[in-house]
């Protein structure tokens, strides 16, 4: 795997453009593992970092092969040089996380998504998926050792084919940090390279660890 950081110009149109549609961020990004993407060979995923005040936005981007960034609109960001990424797991490894996903669960009467009302759903939510992934939510004195530093609505248009504008969608964002335990080293991979929940092409299911 390979991690980028990218550090967007607000001057940029089209990196305006890409922060006011992720649906377009997702495709601006795509371009620089395209032939990957192709082949069936990538699973690009990202998250919009948080940052503060006037600091310019910054974008982690995750990649299965190296990515070709000369693809990129002159002026559109600095970018920091692709580092290659190939965590050796083992049981009970104790990490830091991060993951923006989109904490929601399916009606049986209509099929159709909903989201999480209540900060403890979202965390039994995120138990789920870890636990499923291989790993495991660390316990505090208080709870799970976990917090929801941004829960927020993203607004995109969808368009399809024939569309002018496109529907409307709200998609549910919550970031989530806190630390984790490794139970499964090779599910544990996997879910790192394939994400966390839906809303991929959104910047969300990104999951990010560290010591």
């Amino acid at each position: 795997m390979w991690l980028t950081k990218l550090v967007l110009n607000p001057a940029s149109k089209a990196a305006r453009r890409d922060l006011a549609n992720p649906y377009e961020m997702h495709r601006t990004l795509s371009k620089a593992v395209s032939r990957a993407l192709e082949g069936g060979e990538e699973r690009l995923l990202w998250r919009l970092e948080p940052t503060r005040g006037l600091e310019p936005p910054v974008v982690l981007v995750q990649t299965l092969t190296e990515p070709d960034w000369s693809v990129l609109e002159g002026g559109y960001a600095q970018v920091f040089p692709p580092k290659p990424f190939h965590p050796a797991f083992r049981p009970g490894q104790r990490l830091r996380f991060r993951l923006r996903a989109n904490p929601a669960k399916r009606l049986a009467a209509t099929g159709k998504r909903v989201a999480l009302k209540t900060p403890a759903e979202k965390v039994a939510w995120l138990e789920r998926r870890l636990e499923e992934g291989g790993f495991r939510l660390l316990e505090g004195e208080r709870g799970p050792w976990v917090q929801i530093l941004q829960d927020t609505f993203l607004e995109v248009r969808r368009k399809k084919d024939g569309e002018e504008a496109g529907k409307l969608l709200q998609v549910q964002a919550v970031l989530f940090e806190g630390r984790l335990e490794v139970v499964d080293p090779e599910r544990a991979l996997a879910t790192l390279k394939r994400g966390v929940g839906p809303g991929k092409a959104l910047g969300l299911g990104l999951l990010s660890v560290a010591p």
